[in-house]
């Protein structure tokens, strides 16, 4: 036998020394009884099932024993794939101390209830033992070789993912059984994992399952007990070993589980209690490899007394090896802490390192790294994430404030590698079957199932970047933990896999706010570390080495200003972020005061957009400028623009910008009055374009002439454009791909996205704040990290080392994203853009329009309008615009609407500016207070607002309908 498990093992080419050892262990007591045939020692051994451990229980060829409970002739599976494996770190030499007295009961209760009684069992327990309860369901499930298939519950899991998904198929449509109904077929133990998580009208669904082994299906058969299966020839029977164990959290609040009480009343529960800190003990150190004093071993232990609602066991021995391979380099409350063990929600930072890491790197041939500089603290962040790693841990979690260069340490870690990496940029619409596959046809018209970036990544062994998991709702998230915690997908398309050794996962997330998205349940998924931004002397040294060009002076004054915005006080924090400058914002500011250090306050305002500001908080930057010698002054260049001393189609930057465009039918067309305001705003873009800003966020009230100075500025540079508008209803999908049925096959064309990328042309996104945020947010992939993944499969990549199959993309290097959008602030209803995105765009702010700049527009427009009539139009419009800043209306009234006053005049010179006016302030003519303002306004300015009689009796109308001629049957 010992002969037969070494050659076995070596075949395999997949078990450890400790593992051979423990299979030698297995084949001499297996010796000593009446073993069927090698078939079976093979079987046995291949599966890894490992049921002889006699301190647990017996097995011989028809029992299994574990404490008093024995049971003859148990299941032996026969799918290896489904057979959950053993923690390869536990000892089966010394069973009883690597499993503490607890878990053993527990083992016993569940081979009690699903193979004596034949009764659907579930574990109980607080949020924080949720990675515990998983580990005794695999760890019973792999000593007995019972095959499992697992679901877990969330508020996306639909009938279909427990009963039967219909498929389409060139032949037809057919139905696919899911877990639950192979389970009930095949006499698998079923796992149904957090059940309280699922909304209350779905798992009904299986209620007749539990109680009579009966379900109807979709495809017209129906599951039915072997007890019934002979009075019923059609159906299909339940196989007797078929079980259910479910796995339930409690809250911590009032110390219930809502569930149905039907469906609660289906099951047998036991409470998992926390693990005594003696029985931690005793484990902790049988597990350990003998590397921690006796005196740390009880530090660590006193302190997870501490921690209410318990510990898991499993995260206790992740945090003692680790901190036993780092003991000289972090504390051992920092290797508690990294686990999520603690008595807050602190986390592994670059200060509770006491001695710099010894972490095995690679420089690899494919880094491009001229962007990146490192410093002291992105390359202790690094060692952190590689020693995370090295641990044992599969995904770490990176959180810091945006803009703080977590994306760009995981991307310098991967380049370290070696290897290549995804990237799946998250959004808070994802599902649960979409972080694993997503649904799609192939080119038949099939449904078919396409990995995600994840699944990819885990599958080849390869490192993904999931950046953004605080946006996902904590039930998707802990869907996940599967995979992350023992290395087991389970998809939705049936199949399930164990990941490759070499697949990371770095996770990157802002910190918590007011409601922590960092749930007891997630806290167990991940290694976490904290990113803090740059201390001031490493964040001059990354900028002169970024932009040797700019002054230190002008670094000076961006540093200060950093440092005293970060300092003040205000009321919220939504207030204060609005105020920061970021690693990325002052990145922006370097490049285009690289260009125009003279217009460095004007930057700074556009970067910060301080115009939609409150009156506030604009003062405090106004303030924080001039303290530290920051002077806004575009004087000059109206000054210059007023003596004719600059013209912008003579301009030499443009010249040096223009394209060649291969299809001039998208190049916008558009007529444009010269006038200071906008070709100011032009010059401003154009300077950020030339400096290779990949994408530009363009805002300004309605009506300001935000899309004209955009199109403008490209039929200048012939530059071919995209153009797409975006609306409430607009969905990531939509953005990325154009769905259409051909030939009765659903076929996914490119979106002006696609299409821009490809083929090196501007996408204008007009009304980007009316899009749900998540859906731009979504770009940040693709902006700052040049990759984002697509529905069908293909991934866009900016960079070439990127590329490793036919399905990527290289993105053209001309591509550039500008949005178009209006300010966060009454009355627009649109979201809030600027404050998720501010950092990643390069900001230009469309300021309301100076009375020169008004009145050349007005004068362009109304050709025979009288120009004291214009003068009157661009004061009140001041007027008004004066009143909207003071708080006395709220509308702005734009220059658009004054176009069309002097238009209407221009055509209908007999009806006097009061009628025309009156067409704009129709809104509000039933508002006695708001037009009592009005009037004023204008009456200061000498125009008399029409009456509300003479409205009503204009209304009328003047004159008779003339209409041509039609058809006798026509009324």
């Amino acid at each position: 036998p010992v002969e037969i498990a070494e050659a076995l093992c070596i075949h395999q080419n997949e078990y450890t020394v400790n593992t051979i050892s423990s299979l030698k262990h297995t084949m001499l007591i297996l010796q000593r009884s009446s073993l069927r045939s090698l078939q079976l020692h093979r079987q046995l051994i291949v599966n890894c099932t490992r049921r002889t451990i006699r301190s647990i229980g017996t097995v011989s060829d028809n029992s299994v024993t574990i404490g008093d409970i024995t049971v003859e002739n148990p299941p032996i599976g026969t799918a290896p794939n489904l057979i959950p494996r053993l923690p390869l770190r536990l000892d089966f030499q010394n069973i009883e101390s690597s499993i503490p007295p607890c878990h053993l009961s527990h083992l016993r209760w569940m081979l009690q209830k699903d193979l004596v009684l034949q009764q659907d069992f579930l574990l109980l327990g607080l949020p924080n033992l949720a990675r515990e309860r998983r580990q005794l369901i695999l760890l019973y499930a792999s000593l007995l070789g019972r095959e499992i298939e697992y679901v877990s519950l969330s508020k996306d899991t639909s009938e279909a993912d427990l009963k039967q998904r219909k498929e389409v198929t060139n032949n037809g449509t057919i139905y696919t059984n899911q877990a639950p109904v192979r389970a009930a077929i095949n006499g698998r133990l079923l796992v149904l994992d957090g059940l309280e998580k699922a909304e209350r009208n779905v798992l009904p669904t299986l209620n007749n399952l539990l109680e009579n082994r009966e379900l109807p299906l979709d495809d017209g058969t129906m599951l039915l007990s072997p007890d019934v299966r002979g009075e019923h020839p059609g159906g299909i029977p339940v196989h007797p070993d078929f079980r259910v164990a479910a796995l339930g959290t409690i809250a911590e609040d009032d110390g219930t589980i809502a569930l149905d009480p039907p469906l609660r009343s289906r099951f047998q529960a036991r409470l998992a209690s926390p693990v005594d800190v003696g029985d931690m003990f005793v484990t902790a150190s049988a597990m350990s490899n003998g590397l921690l004093d006796t005196d740390t071993l009880k530090y660590l232990m006193k302190t997870v007394g501490g921690v209410s609602g318990g510990v898991s066991l499993d995260l206790i021995h992740n945090a003692v090896r680790y901190l036993e391979q780092y003991q000289d380099n972090i504390t051992p409350r920092a290797a508690l802490i990294a686990h999520g063990i603690g008595l807050g929600g602190e986390m592994i930072e670059t200060d509770d390192i006491v001695a710099p890491f010894e972490v095995k790197t690679v420089t690899a041939p494919k880094m491009n790294r001229s962007s990146y500089i490192e410093t002291t603290t992105t390359k202790a962040i690094g060692d952190l994430i590689l020693a995370g790693f090295e641990s044992g841990n599969s995904a770490v979690a990176l959180v810091g404030p945006k803009g703080c260069y977590k994306s760009t340490v995981a991307k310098d870690i991967v380049d370290k590698a070696g290897v290549f990496s995804e990237l799946f940029s998250l959004h808070p619409d994802i599902t649960a079957r979409d972080l694993l596959q997503s649904r799609g046809t192939d080119e038949r018209g099939d449904t078919i199932w396409r990995d995600t970036p994840l699944t990819r990544a885990a599958r080849s062994g390869k490192y993904v970047i999931m950046d953004g998991i605080d946006k996902l709702r904590s039930d998707t998230m802990s869907s996940l933990a599967m995979l992350l915690e023992r290395g087991w997908a389970v998809l939705p398309d049936g199949s399930s896999f164990y990941a490759n050794d070499k697949f990371r996962c770095i996770a990157i997330a802002h910190p918590p706010s007011e409601k922590s998205w960092i749930t007891p349940e997630i806290k167990t998924m991940f290694h976490w570390i904290n990113a803090k931004p740059l201390p001031r002397d490493e964040l001059q040294e990354v900028l002169s080495g970024l932009f040797p060009n700019v002054s230190t002076d002008t670094l000076e004054k961006i540093l200060n200003l950093q440092e005293h915005l970060h300092n003040v006080v205000v009321d919220s924090d939504a207030e204060k972020e609005a105020m920061q400058l970021s690693l990325r914002k002052i990145k922006h500011i370097c490049r285009r005061a690289d260009q125009n250090p003279e217009e460095l306050g004007s930057i700074i305002h556009n970067c910060l957009m301080t115009s939609f500001l409150p009156e506030l908080e604009q003062n405090i930057v106004e303030k924080c400028l001039a303290r530290c010698g920051i002077v806004t002054n575009d004087k000059k260049f109206f000054e210059n623009f007023f003596s004719q001393q600059y013209s912008f189609t003579e301009d030499p930057l443009l010249n040096s910008c223009k394209r060649s465009a291969s299809n001039p039918l998208n190049v916008p067309t558009v007529e444009f009055f010269p006038n200071p305001m906008q070709e100011n705003v032009m010059r401003q873009v154009l300077v950020s374009h030339s400096v290779g800003e990949r994408a530009l966020l363009i805002t300004g009230y309605q009506g300001v002439g935000k899309n004209k100075i955009v199109d403008n500025l490209l039929s200048h540079l012939n530059c071919e454009r995209e153009y797409t508008q975006l609306h409430r209803d607009t969905t990531i999908q939509s953005l990325m791909l154009s769905p259409s049925v051909e030939d009765g096959k659903i076929v996914f064309n490119d979106s002006p996205l696609i299409r821009a990328a490809k083929n090196g042309r501007i996408l204008v996104l007009d009304e980007a704040d009316k899009a749900p945020t998540e859906v731009v947010a979504l770009l940040k992939g693709l902006i700052e990290d040049g990759q984002l993944s697509l529905p069908d499969g293909r991934v866009l990549c900016y960079d070439e080392s990127d590329i490793h199959g036919s399905n990527h993309i290289k993105i053209h290097p001309d591509f550039r994203i500008w949005a178009l959008t209006n300010p966060a602030v009454f009355p627009f209803q649109g979201n809030d853009l600027s404050r998720h995105m501010s950092d990643v765009f390069a900001c230009h702010i469309v300021p309301p329009m100076d009375e020169e700049s008004h009145r050349r527009i007005l004068t362009s427009y109304g050709k025979g309008v009288h120009p004291d009539v214009i003068d009157k139009l661009v004061k009140v419009w001041e007027d008004l615009r004066v009143a909207h800043e003071t708080g006395v209306i709220s509308y702005i009234f734009s220059v658009r609407e004054s176009v069309s006053t002097v238009k209407h005049l221009s055509a209908f010179p007999d009806e006097g500016v009061q009628t025309a006016i009156e067409n704009v302030l129709a809104f509000d003519r039933l508002d006695a207070s708001l037009s009592n303002h009005l009037n004023k306004i204008f009456r200061n300015q000498g125009i008399k607002m029409v009456t509300k009689e003479k409205v009503v009796e204009a209304g009328r109308g003047v004159g008779g309908i003339s209409t041509p001629k039609t058809r006798a049957s026509s009324p």
